[in-house]
């Protein structure tokens, strides 16, 4: 693997930092790593930073136990009961500054859809209870009960008064393909002792990372796509009809048809780097790298006994959803893998033909946007094999083409602000001139 993969630390200052879960994030810098869950979870990393008052926590790190909280929801009202003495524990760093209201807080693991949130509404509960197997390890020096807390947790973002908060900062990197934690984590140690951005750091952050990432995919999409551990391969077997058309004028008649059959296997991974401002909610930079391995193959059956130009347009083949990445609440991209067809001819010959179209695709990576990256990988057209009969009683010539067009489309969505759809195409095409000389035999 390229060197670059290594560098994301060392040129941009503790992006990637393991969620320790029993330190609490109470000095303006919070992160937090997606779960590994199975063999094929997605990987990635976020960090926020900002005013030490303007991102809290309320994890059992910083004291706080939660008394009832649904994993699934980005909105939700929470009851929370300080584990130590009010007066000098860490809870009390939740209402410090500008108060409990438009703090952003990291959140316990299984409480809440996203990472993070904001406090919309802070009070004090009639509902007072503390179930035993809590109360019993909550210590208070005069043996008192502690006064259980109420806020109302959701991700808009928008409406936080930053006047008082000031800019909350993110930066977010990730693949839909586990293990890109453990690659960009490797730095040298005196980037790991680093713990803030400086401005040229943060500038360069999205192309120092989709530089990595994309060295990371290269090295996790090297394989076979019918061995693939990282992610299940798309598979299609498809016959269809793209253009099937006949004319009528007695006692005249003419028809023209064209089938393809294709099959394909391929395998898609993403990366993504992202940077911005959770507070006020902005994407200031933003990298997708897209990486294919595919084999397509297919047959372009042709019949037609009239003149002139035929073009079936665009017809799917195949779509299906592809695992994507997902920060929920910050930033969510869902791709589909779309497989298209098309077939053009002009024609001046009765022909029943059929075009081979055998194309390979080896870890191409396709940017978005583009800034000049190369887009690596290989593009292979194997055998095109041809079969044909044609009216051999006149000369006559003809263009016949055929395309298999694989698509990665991508549904983004970030902070509420943004919502886009890309679509990043590559073209897998047979091309067949044809020559008819007259008493020729069909060829």
């Amino acid at each position: 693997m390229s060197y670059s993969a290594f560098l994301i630390l060392y040129l941009v200052a503790a992006v990637y930092a393991a969620n320790d879960w029993t330190k609490p994030c109470l000095d303006g810098i919070c992160s937090y790593d997606l779960p590994s869950t199975n063999s094929s979870s997605p990987s990635g990393s976020m960090k926020i930073w900002g005013s030490p008052t303007a991102i809290g926590d309320i994890t059992e790190a910083a004291g706080w136990k939660i008394l009832g909280c649904s994993p699934d929801a980005l909105s939700q009202d929470i009851r929370l009961v300080c584990m130590g003495d009010s007066d000098t524990s860490m809870c009390q760093h939740l209402y410090q500054g500008h108060g409990a209201v438009d703090t952003i807080v990291r959140l316990p693991e299984n409480c809440g859809k996203g990472p993070f949130a904001r406090v919309a509404k802070a009070w004090v509960p009639a509902n007072q209870s503390i179930p035993a197997s809590i109360s019993a390890r909550i210590v208070r020096r005069d043996g008192s009960q502690p006064q259980v807390q109420a806020i109302t947790l959701d991700t808009n973002y928008a409406a936080v008064n930053n006047s008082k908060t000031g800019a909350v900062n993110l930066a977010i990197q990730g693949a839909n393909v586990p293990g890109v934690n453990d690659i960009l984590a490797n730095s040298t140690t005196a980037s790991q002792r680093r713990s803030r951005f400086n401005r040229r750091q943060l500038t360069n952050f999205v192309s120092d990372a989709a530089n990595a990432i994309s060295s990371a995919l290269s090295s996790v999409n090297t394989i076979d796509i019918n061995k693939s551990q990282a992610l299940p391969a798309a598979t299609f077997d498809k016959k269809i009809s793209l253009f099937d058309q006949s004319l009528s004028c007695p006692p005249i008649s003419a028809s023209a048809s064209v089938d393809v059959d294709a099959t394909g296997n391929a395998v898609v991974t993403l990366g993504v780097a992202a940077t911005g401002t959770i507070v006020p909610p902005k994407i200031t930079d933003f990298s997708i790298i897209a990486s294919l391995t595919a084999d397509l193959n297919g047959e372009l059956d042709l019949k037609a006994d009239l003149s002139g130009t035929l073009d079936s347009g665009s017809i799917q083949l195949f779509q299906a959803g592809i695992p994507g990445l997902d920060f929920p609440g910050i930033l969510s991209i869902g791709p589909t893998f779309e497989v298209n067809a098309n077939a053009q001819a002009t024609l001046d010959v009765n022909v029943d033909m059929t075009v081979g179209i055998n194309y390979h695709v080896d870890n191409a990576q396709l940017f978005f946007p583009p800034k000049g990256q190369s887009s690596g990988g290989t593009f292979a057209l194997g055998d095109t094999p041809l079969t044909l009969s044609a009216d051999t009683t006149a000369a006559a010539t003809g263009t016949i083409e055929g395309h298999i067009i694989p698509s990665i489309n991508l549904g983004i969505s970030a902070l509420g602000v943004v919502d886009a759809t890309v679509f990043l195409d590559l073209d897998a095409s047979a091309t067949m001139t044809l020559k008819v000389d007259a008493q020729a035999v069909g060829r």
